[in-house]
């Protein structure tokens, strides 16, 4: 008896065999080709410059040799000390040895960094490795010696202070410092290089400044896996996976492009000059790159900037295509595109007021430069001798000589400085022809404490003073506390690795926590230490903390000035007294990965149980999507330093959430949160009513293909969708986004643009979206704050572009065959014929499959870098640094440092900087 399915077990189904094998087969080789890009993306040199892989573009980093040495001091290590050059070694010794590129002096000794440097690039990422370092005492056995890491920063202004030191521990044997200089920018078109980027809004007579907003790149998703990379008034700053093209201010980045050349695209080219139309102000940016969807016209890229005085790390969002589908549209919610600010104040890009209004009432100021006496004043008109409207003059002999009318509209320069300018004075006569006389005045911060007033051991007071008066132009400084700024950073960039292989939208990310500064209040910590510690904190002790800024001034708070965290002995009727300061902001935040970062607060008052220490406060911020802005909570204390745990949401990834078609809910799964649109206090049944052309409009947003993201940063909900509207736009539909802001106020405004494609802005406050967003209470908007003119603005377009699009999504009709089946007879199968069908198929499919392995394994026999990926492969390793979305206990999400099995970048765990 003969077992029917015996044919079944003994004979491979080689037609459902074959297409799974050439699947392994190719994904195998596949991820080898796709690697050998990777290898383009990584090298090293031992020059001083070099060819990045995808322009063809060169860096050269000589011009930072320095007849010296660079220096910077760490002063959360006690003022260590570096000492290091760039293409050339130090010209004095150290520890007694010459020929040394970088030395660190530490409590008064001096120990060698490195003898020599590499220069290397990953990934757009170029710095330099010094080699040869001293034995280091804490080294381990594949890291003995000290190393440092110079990473070079594409920045196209020249800063005040260009380098940064990354913190470490004081038993530390890496070190990091950041070197931002324009060698590590791809070159800048001419136009940008006197690049003011403002414009005059003629309506409210107020200048538009965005300069600020080019510090940084901005990343938003196409919702569709690629990565708009965005910068405003320059260039995409070159770096780690934002490689763009020479000159583009917006470029997609497709991770899954194997090709690097492709990789990045050209969606825009930098502009220097924003417009206002109808209103709306934005940047319209030209790409030299052909639209795929028509090849005839190229892409397209608009940025609209939309006011909202309160909103912290504004960055812009995709809001959709054009109806030409080659057209790409952006949001920016920022308080830079406010015109009804108070005179002489100003918003930087993170959002701090800086008011030097109080200039504008003393009187105008007198000096004298080289036998000529000026007048000249701040913000306002400058009176006798000066003529009506006159900022400032000077009068010679008895005529007086205009040097520009006055305003009170505060500008930032390319580094960020703050100025005013007054223009239009008296002609005055130059080789090339007559020009007009200008005054610039440039605010200089001055202060006490870290003594940088050039008055102090002078007057004590604040004075301008004229720096130059040539080509046809008064330069002023003037130094005042009014111009000083946030004293560090509260903002870090760091890497993210998305996926085990490197792509996903993989690259820098910010962590920002400028929310979290208030310039209204403290926060108070509770205390939460273990038994064995609750006995250095008595009962009667309070603490209080800012973020990032010295404290609030509060009655009866007498920490030193300047203190960003103060412990104090709390009396019976609770007025603080015997107040100690922990710390001042003297070191900027630092990242430890995605979802963890560390402010340090240093030099505080000596130590109550050790009168040679100075306290210290150290805060660990990590991110909890349920925390909302959260608390710090004492957890430790040692050595005098004070231990804060702080979990708040406000730097939290972005989370996609989804909007149930059928009930109109808005549901965050990993926290469980639900919100009901039909119900909300803002909309009719789920539908939001907004005015275009004098018309009534009805927008659902209950429906299909709605996205939705939180943004912890700025406490709210996106929403992103498309919506019909016969009367707008060439195609009658309109791109929507609806920003629903947690606010202890109800407002709504909305703004509708017009350029081919129908664009809706619709801002809606309101206190019912908080507990969604895990915000117990309604945060306190600031007083200066608001969301803007409601109303509606449109501009139109007149270009227009005729392209035939098939519709997607759609289905071809697959062509099919039906053979008859036949049944098995219970023929022997070893006496079965071999048949043509049988043969030629095997025979086939084995010389294919054994000369396709034969070459995938000559690839990678013949490629060290391939050989250890396929170990990898194999082992189920991962990257070096993996961001991974974990659903734990608190549904919190984390970022994972994983270190390599096989010692990839594993010489210390700070080497993931890298």
């Amino acid at each position: 008896m003969r077992c029917s399915s015996a044919k079944d077990f003994s004979t491979p189904n080689w037609a459902n065999i074959i297409p799974v094998l050439w699947f392994l087969l190719s994904f195998f080789c596949s991820r080898g080709f796709a690697a050998d890009a990777a290898d383009q993306l990584e090298f090293s040199t031992q020059e001083c410059k070099l060819k990045e892989p995808i322009y063809g573009s060169s860096f050269d980093f000589n011009g930072l040799r320095s007849d010296l040495a660079h220096v910077i001091e760490s002063p959360s290590n006690g003022n260590d000390k570096f000492d290091f050059n760039i293409c050339g070694n130090l010209t004095k010794p150290c520890n007694g040895e010459s020929n040394v590129a970088a030395c660190l002096i530490k409590d008064g000794k001096e120990y060698i960094l490195g003898r020599q440097h590499e220069l290397h690039y990953k990934h757009g990422k170029m710095y330099f490795k010094y080699n040869g370092g001293a034995k280091c005492e804490n080294g381990t056995k594949e890291n003995p010696n000290y190393r440092l890491h110079v990473i070079l920063s594409c920045d196209y202004t020249v800063d005040a202070q260009p380098i940064h030191i990354t913190p470490y521990s004081n038993d530390a044997c890496s070190f990091y410092i950041t070197y931002e200089t324009p060698l590590a920018c791809l070159s800048i078109p001419d136009a940008q290089q006197s690049n003011s980027c403002s414009v005059r809004d003629t309506k409210s007579n107020g200048i538009f400044d965005l300069m600020p907003l080019s510090d940084n790149n901005y990343r938003t998703s196409n919702r569709q896996n690629a990565v708009f990379l965005i910068n405003v008034c320059k260039p995409v700053l070159y770096g780690e996976n934002s490689m763009c093209p020479p000159g583009s201010s917006i470029c997609l980045y497709d991770p899954k492009e194997s090709d690097i050349k492709k990789r990045f695209t050209n969606f825009g080219n930098s502009q220097s000059r924003p417009v206002v139309e109808n209103g709306q102000l934005l940047l319209r940016h030209e790409s030299p790159t052909p639209c795929a969807h028509n090849s005839s016209v190229n892409y397209t890229s608009v940025i609209y900037f939309s006011c909202e005085k309160d909103i912290r790390n504004a960055h812009p969002e995709f809001s959709g295509l054009g109806a030409d589908s080659c057209t790409y549209l952006f949001n920016f919610v920022t308080p830079l595109a406010c015109n009804d600010l108070k005179p002489c104040t100003a918003f930087t890009s993170t959002n701090e007021f800086l008011d030097l209004s109080a200039l504008s009432t003393k009187p105008a100021h007198t000096l004298n430069k080289d036998g000529r006496n000026y007048t000249v004043a701040v913000c306002s008109n400058a009176g006798d001798p000066c003529q009506e409207n006159g900022g400032a003059c000077y009068k010679q002999n008895s005529t007086t000589i205009s040097l520009g009318n006055s305003n009170s509209q505060l500008r930032f320069n390319q580094s960020g400085s703050l100025y005013l300018l007054y223009e239009n004075g008296a002609e005055c006569p130059t080789p090339t022809g007559n020009k007009r006389w200008s005054t610039k005045i440039e605010f200089v911060c001055a202060n006490n404490a870290t003594k940088d007033n050039a008055s102090a051991g002078n007057t004590g007071t604040e004075a301008p003073k004229i720096i130059e008066d040539s080509n046809c132009q008064l330069l002023i400084q003037y130094q005042t506390p009014l111009a000083c700024r946030e004293p560090i950073r509260c903002q870090a960039t760091i890497y993210v690795d998305h996926t085990s292989n490197g792509l996903g939208s993989s690259g820098d990310e910010l962590i920002d926590l400028t929310p979290l500064i208030s310039a209204s209040d403290n926060y108070e910590a509770r205390v939460e230490l273990p038994a064995s510690m609750e006995h250095l904190v008595p009962k009667t002790t309070k603490f209080f903390l800012n973020v990032c800024r010295p404290l609030v001034p509060k009655y009866q708070l007498g920490c030193a000035g300047g203190s960003a965290a103060c412990m104090a002995k709390v009396a019976a009727n609770g007025a603080p007294e015997e107040e100690r300061s922990m710390g001042f902001p003297l070191v900027s935040l630092s990242r430890r990965n995605r979802t963890s970062a560390e402010l340090l607060y240093v030099k505080g008052d000596p130590c109550p149980t050790d009168n040679k220490t100075e306290l210290s406060t150290r805060i660990l911020f990590n991110c909890n999507m349920r925390a909302g802005r959260g608390q710090p909570v004492l957890r430790s204390i040692e050595d005098c330093a004070y231990d804060f745990e702080w979990e708040t949401n406000v730097f939290c990834p972005p989370h996609e959430c989804t909007i149930n078609a059928e009930t109109c809910d808005l549901v965050h799964d990993e926290l469980g949160q639900h919100f009901n649109f039909k119900s909300a206090p803002f909309t009719k049944d789920g539908k939001i009513e907004v005015v275009y052309n004098a018309t009534k409009m009805s927008v659902n947003i209950c429906g299909e293909h709605r996205k939705a993201m939180t943004d912890y940063s700025q406490a709210l909900v996106n929403i992103f969708f498309r919506h019909e509207s016969p009367n707008c736009g060439k195609e009658g539909t309109m791109n929507v986004q609806i920003r629903l802001i947690c606010s202890n106020q109800t407002e709504t405004s909305s703004t509708i643009s017009s350029d081919q494609q129908c664009n809706l802005l619709y801002v809606q406050r309101t206190p019912s979206i908080c507990q969604f967003l895990s915000l117990g209470e309604p945060q306190h908007d600031p007083t200066n704050g608001g969301s803007g003119s409601s109303g509606t603005s449109t501009s139109t377009s007149t270009t227009t572009s005729t392209t035939t699009v098939k519709p997607a999504g759609k289905p071809t009709k697959a062509a099919t065959s039906t053979t008859p089946s036949t049944p098995t007879t219970g023929a022997d199968p070893a006496a079965t014929p071999i048949g043509p069908s049988a043969s030629v198929g095997r025979i086939l499919a084995a010389i294919l499959s054994v000369t396709f392995v034969v070459t995938c394994l000559g690839m990678f026999a013949f490629s060290p870098a391939r050989r250890q990926r396929v170990r990898r492969f194999f082992r189920r390793s991962n990257s070096a640094v993996r961001y991974s979305r974990v659903s734990q206990v608190q549904s919190n999400e984390e970022a994972n440092l994983l270190l390599e099995p096989n010692g990839e970048f594993t010489e210390s765990d700070d080497d993931m900087l890298l």
